[in-house]
């Protein structure tokens, strides 16, 4: 919807890598926002949306006229008054301060982009792919974006990740894999193996020491009571490395519990270098 405007694309569904590409403003009023208040504080923080106050800065920030702003906010919040809009929009969740020069907006810059790909390998129902001629190809499968074929012309909001799944165990359920010894991390000592657990002995880490870590090349970060180094894994970070660097030698709970369940955590027990000391005053208490 949002390349509709480009007779082009129109008319061959492919956009011209020639033209400028659109951007377009997204706009959240202080009600819109406090409905999605841990992504907005989330894309605040990565520096994709910008807090604003009032129409006059807002205008200014969208480089549009302030007039056609005033105009715009004022036809909106008379059609929801009066239930309906002349596009036939009849919900108004989140609206702006009706004196706009109080209120505080929440502004980005939206381009589109590739968001999911319908093409694809051909798989068949075990996840195996097949070739041109629809032949088993031997000991090659595929699941998920990089298939084509399971949705169809186009796929239910979601279903994306159902697809990876499904298909995932499918595959995962039918190559023979060796299984892997077991082993425990540990150093040795007279008795054998020492787990890491009882080897590793936590140290307390003050707000202080911390605060020294604070650089993308020694970056130590506080999450639920617990320092971890998390130097090396920035770079690997599906969010960029840029979430990680912007909270070394920072407590970054609060931003790691609007994306992140605590159970990840458990992934980087040989990232961690202590526990921070005010942790243990508030457990304590």
């Amino acid at each position: 919807m949002m390349l509709n405007h480009d007779p082009y694309y129109n008319r061959t569904k492919m956009w011209n890598a020639s033209r400028d590409i659109p951007t377009f403003s997204l706009i959240l009023s202080s009600a819109a926002a406090k409905d999605g208040e841990k992504h907005v504080d989330h894309y605040l923080h990565k520096g994709l949306l910008t807090k604003v106050v009032g129409v006059d800065e807002l205008s200014r920030w969208m480089n549009v006229s302030n007039a056609d702003l005033r105009r715009t906010f004022s036809q909106y919040l008379r059609a929801a008054s009066e239930g309906i809009d002349e596009w036939g929009k009849s919900s108004f969740r989140g609206l702006p301060n009706s004196y706009l020069d109080n209120e505080t907006f929440y502004a980005g810059t939206v381009v589109p982009v590739l968001h999911y790909c319908m093409g694809g390998l051909t798989i068949d129902a075990n996840g195996k792919v097949l070739d041109r001629s629809r032949n088993v190809i031997p000991g090659l499968y595929a699941a998920g974006e990089v298939t084509g074929g399971v949705h169809g012309d186009n796929r239910l909001g979601g279903n994306s990740l159902l697809e990876c799944t499904v298909f995932g165990k499918i595959i995962g359920n039918s190559i023979p894999i060796r299984s892997r010894e077991s082993h425990q991390v540990g150093k040795l000592n007279s008795t054998g193996i020492i787990p890491e657990a009882e080897a590793k002995s936590l140290k307390t880490v003050t707000v202080s020491d911390l605060a020294e870590h604070n650089r993308s090349n020694n970056c130590w970060i506080a999450i639920h009571g617990y320092v971890y180094d998390l130097t090396d894994f920035a770079e690997e970070h599906p969010g960029g490395a840029e979430s990680i660097h912007g909270l070394c030698g920072k407590i970054g709970t609060k931003d790691f519990d609007a994306i992140h369940s605590e159970n990840i955590l458990d992934d980087f027990d040989d990232a961690k270098v202590g526990r921070i000391a005010q942790w243990l005053l508030v457990s304590a208490a």
